[in-house]
């Protein structure tokens, strides 16, 4: 009977001692942008497996050894927190928002993803190439800096979107275009209506990791353009910008021959293309004195079409040009230049940001 009522006896100083090892800790989590609680945290002892959630309020309670050293606190998007334990009975944890530059990440289909983490083939346009590009698309800007990346000028017409090749021509007939997804909805309207200065970054996605989280509509890749937006931490901001530029010539034109010299050469040409011609029987020069006119469709001289020039390519010395100038050169082109003014409003606080532009 002794023997039992000694052992029942060690249990129970055993048990105490093991219980006094422990300090019951308690504290509150709260988001230091706006001190509202965060639930869903994890409290547990540095070094250790002992560990609890915060509830529905931020609070929580965790039996701490007396050995401890420090209480973390752990959330996704919140910068973790170590704090020092000395003993104390209550720890309050202030948690601050873990933010990214988006100039440093990947904008997929479903979120975004580090460099090193994605396995795909992609390329990225921050806001700061943009800004040193004087481009009036933001496509653009891609020409130069995405490799494997073709920037096409379908015409010269003001307002007119490039036309982009992410994967080469893989159809003689269909379209060449990649998919175009702006803040994570397929987009439709012309390039040119995005202004580059609202564009915060651009990931042009080229392998099959398009096709696999867009379908088929990015069999021709895809570019991915997130826009700008508010940020809660600058205020009201308003930025202005101007920009003026003009477009010239950059190489001299080319010697230019006058009427009579042009059609005298292409009296050569034809009369040697029709002497190489076996299945030809007439006389290749009277053949070419009389059709020249006809082969080039325009006859600028004051004399019928058969005599411009003769059967040795001469032209008419009686041969003069009636039109005012054949010279349309300069009311083909001119020199450009191009204006562009912007203004932008942005800002935010705790419940809500905006930008405007």
């Amino acid at each position: 009977m002794k023997k039992v009522l000694f052992a029942l006896s060690f249990i129970v100083l055993v048990g105490l001692q093991a219980l006094a090892q422990t300090t019951n800790v308690t504290g509150t989590v709260t988001d230091a942008t706006d001190g509202s609680p965060i639930p869903g945290v994890s409290v547990f002892v540095k070094g250790t497996t002992i560990g609890t959630v915060t509830t529905p309020d931020g609070t929580y309670a965790l039996a701490v050894p007396n050995d401890a050293t420090a209480v973390v606190f752990s959330f996704v998007g919140m910068t973790t927190q170590e704090v020092p334990y000395t003993g104390q009975t209550t720890i309050d944890a202030v948690m601050q928002s873990d933010a990214v530059d988006v100039g440093e990440v990947l904008v997929v289909a479903y979120g975004t993803t580090t460099k090193e983490a994605f396995t795909g083939s992609a390329s990225v346009v921050g806001a700061k190439e943009l800004e040193t590009r004087a481009v009036t698309s933001a496509v653009q800007a891609i020409e130069g800096t995405a490799t494997g990346v073709q920037v096409l000028s379908s015409s010269g017409q003001p307002g007119s979107s490039p036309q982009i090749v992410i994967r080469g021509v893989g159809t003689l007939n269909g379209s060449s275009d990649p998919l175009f997804i702006v803040d994570g909805v397929q987009y439709e309207g012309g390039l040119s209506n995005i202004n580059p200065e609202d564009v915060e970054s651009m990931t042009i996605l080229k392998d099959a990791n398009s096709t696999a989280l867009y379908g088929a509509r990015a069999a021709n890749g895809v570019v991915v353009i997130t826009t700008k937006s508010g940020k809660k931490s600058d205020g009201l901001r308003v930025n202005a910008s101007a920009s003026y530029g003009v477009i010239s010539q950059a190489v001299p034109n080319y010697e230019e021959v006058s009427p009579g010299q042009y059609y005298e050469a292409m009296f050569q040409s034809y009369k040697n293309a029709l002497a190489a011609d076996s299945e030809f029987t007439g006389d290749p020069a009277l053949e070419s004195s009389q059709k020249i006119a006809d082969r080039l469709a325009y006859n600028p001289f004051n004399v019928p079409n058969d005599q411009i020039v003769d059967v040795n390519g001469v032209l008419n010395p009686n041969a003069r040009v009636i039109a005012k100038s054949l010279d349309w050169y300069d009311a083909l082109t001119q020199q450009g230049k191009r204006e562009q003014y912007s203004v932008n409003v942005s800002g935010g606080n705790e419940k809500y940001d905006v930008y405007f532009s």
